[in-house]
């Protein structure tokens, strides 16, 4: 009967063992979900950030180039560069030839980086290029380099935020577990002398 119901006793406990670590797994493999959908959703914020401002330059490149009015697309250009997430930005015609651009505007070669080592130049860089139409023909080109770092600054400040508290619970929870088997563990019975054995002896 003590076999039968120290067997029973192991089987739960290693149950509860197999149970622990199984939860400990889920818990693991939805912290890294949650932080992979945090970056996700980080890159579809920038994303979207940055086509609308460069849609928003093209369309007003648009009326500019029509009027041939060289002074507007470079104060387009500078204005564009102003903004603290925009590097540099430039404006091309249909064949690629340079209109305007801001005043601290590189060529693309440069932006790609490649005459550095391992293309460095443009780690930290994301260059969007939109074309101008109107009438559905194809005026020329908008071109501006992003400070990627810059874009997603607050919102990776955010998420890493998010993620140490999201970690903490999890290591609270974890300690709070063990505390709280330490505390329901049930302490051995210390076996007690037999009065009437004693007498007898």
């Amino acid at each position: 009967m003590d076999s039968s119901l120290f067997s029973f006793r192991n089987a739960i406990r290693a149950l509860a063992i197999l149970c622990l670590v199984a939860m400990v797994a889920i818990i693991g493999v939805n912290s890294v979900k949650i932080t992979k959908g945090n970056e996700q959703i980080q890159q579809n914020q920038l994303e979207t950030l940055t086509q609308i401002l460069i849609s928003q330059a093209s369309l007003s490149a648009g009326d500019m180039i029509v009027a041939q009015d060289q002074e507007r697309l470079l104060k387009l250009t500078n204005q564009l560069a102003k903004d603290a997430l925009v590097y540099d930005a430039a404006i091309y015609d249909a064949e690629g030839i340079r209109l305007a651009s801001s005043e601290s505007a590189k060529s693309v070669r440069q932006i790609l980086g490649l005459d550095t080592p391992l293309e460095t130049a443009r780690i930290g860089k994301q260059q969007l290029v939109e074309p101008i139409i109107r009438d559905n023909v194809v005026l020329g080109f908008v071109r501006i380099t992003f400070e990627t770092g810059r874009v997603t600054a607050f919102s990776d400040h955010y998420y890493r935020k998010s993620d140490r508290y999201m970690y903490t619970m999890v290591g609270m929870s974890f300690i709070a577990g063990l505390l709280l088997a330490l505390v329901i563990r049930r302490k051995p019975k210390s076996k007690s002398e037999n009065l009437l054995l004693k007498d007898m002896q």
